[in-house]
């Protein structure tokens, strides 16, 4: 599940030591803030609209390449 959050700095420091305490007891959980987000977003539409300009490479050509 995804969970986009927006609270007060008091509310957001209450779920994070929460969520910390999940991970402590085993649990997965990754905390990504709104920056990371879109800078991860923006970087997922950059490669589908280079997909989709036939502007990639294989992975094979890649590591061909990184190896020479």
């Amino acid at each position: 599940m995804t969970l986009h959050l927006n609270a007060s700095e008091s509310v957001s420091h209450k779920i994070l030591s929460f969520l910390d305490s999940l991970t402590r007891q085993g649990e997965s959980v990754e905390i990504i803030d709104d920056s990371l987000y879109r800078y991860e977003k923006s970087g997922i539409s950059k490669g589908l609209d280079q997909i989709k300009n036939g502007e990639y490479s294989l992975a094979e050509d890649l590591l061909t390449e990184l190896n020479k």
